[in-house]
């Protein structure tokens, strides 16, 4: 344990007890206690996971990497055969009383291919071929996550492509294409592909004012919760928008309006605070890997974390249009604490063993 990072750990555990306080609001406000005692059991599995998986060697997961992405399509490919249709998305298994959603553990297996893929190539620079390998690990299971259809999880995966190009070097040309690209892609998922729910989300987040009580409500009410708290809050189960049922989706993608209301700036800020220590030492991790891989591994770790953090809250507060990308940790749901919690265990174990001589 002496040899762990407690300053992950300890945010860990301070993000973890926000989400208890936080879910039991919710629980309370939908009158379903289920809610916070699954949500807390799944963070205690998801610590005890954490530590199991520091005590693993990254080294040897990163090899048998090829063999667990190949696992996570199958699973992906499975799903449109097997998951039944919920939220009008073929998303999830169904696990007796619980369901697990696939594409959270694929996002973390795609990291680990992506780090054991670049530590293929141990020039300064990736070549075109390093490229182009590395977009095609994640554009796979990222593609199968959107025919799901869930845009939000598969935008997920974006970061981690940028960071894992960005860490391998990738010239300054190459990334004028990227961006050249990424606006071409954009602009026909615009008009070919996004659902019309969709367009009109991204026009009332420009327009505020387009659909206040339809595809603007629920962004319209985060507001309300979070400016409603000031600066210590109404009081945990006292929020008005939460526990009168104003606010959508609290449990899930708007969790942190839920706390901004009944904590006030002082809550929201120490959770933001436990936040930016968690990403902080995952960048920490990254610099003193002792290879690529797990320098690769924390960098697109830490990058995709802070970006789903920085977009959740963005959402939450108006000034990033609803995506529905939740927030890591805070949010409910098992599969996305498990998923994270290994994530940050292997992170863990880069630490770990960032001096070892084996």
């Amino acid at each position: 344990m002496r040899r762990l990072d407690p300053w992950l750990l300890l945010s860990v555990l301070a993000i973890s007890a926000c989400a208890y306080l936080a879910q039991g609001s919710t629980a309370r406000a939908l009158a379903a206690p289920g809610f916070a005692h699954r949500q807390l059991v799944w963070l205690a599995v998801g610590v005890a996971l954490l530590l199991l998986v520091s005590f693993a060697d990254y080294r040897v997961l990163a090899r048998f990497s090829p063999l667990l992405y190949v696992v996570s399509i199958a699973v992906l490919l499975a799903l449109f055969a097997i998951a039944p249709l919920r939220g009008g998305t073929r998303a999830w298994i169904a696990v007796g009383s619980y369901t697990v959603q696939p594409s959270e553990f694929a996002r973390v297996v795609t990291i680990l291919g992506v780090a054991a893929l670049a530590d293929e190539y141990q020039q300064s620079r990736l070549n075109f071929a390093a490229v182009w390998r590395i977009t095609a690990v994640v554009a796979a299971p990222a593609l199968l996550v959107l025919l799901q259809p869930d845009l939000g999880m598969a935008l997920t995966f974006v970061p981690i492509l940028l960071a894992a190009l960005w860490l391998g070097g990738l010239r300054w040309r190459a990334w004028i294409a990227l961006v050249l690209g990424g606006a071409v892609f954009v602009a026909a998922a615009w008009l070919w592909f996004l659902k019309p729910y969709q367009r009109e989300r991204v026009l009332t987040f420009a327009d505020p004012q387009r659909a206040p009580y339809s595809s603007g409500y629920q962004q319209r009410q985060s507001k309300i919760a979070v400016g409603s708290g000031e600066i210590t809050g109404k009081g945990l189960h006292s929020g008005t928008q939460s526990q009168l049922r104003f606010l959508p989706a609290q449990y899930t993608d708007f969790i942190f309006a839920v706390w901004a209301e009944e904590t006030g700036f002082v809550g929201a800020a120490l959770l933001l605070a436990a936040y930016a220590l968690l990403v902080m030492r995952i960048f920490v991790v990254a610099l003193a890997a002792r290879d690529r891989v797990g320098a690769v591994f924390a960098g697109c770790a830490g990058f995709g974390m802070s970006t789903a953090i920085l977009i959740n809250m963005g959402m939450v507060t108006g000034i990033a249009p609803t995506t529905g990308i939740t927030l890591p940790l805070l949010s409910y749901g098992g599969s996305s604490v498990l998923a994270t919690c290994i994530t940050l265990g292997i992170v863990q174990s880069i630490w770990r063993l960032r001096f070892a001589n084996v």
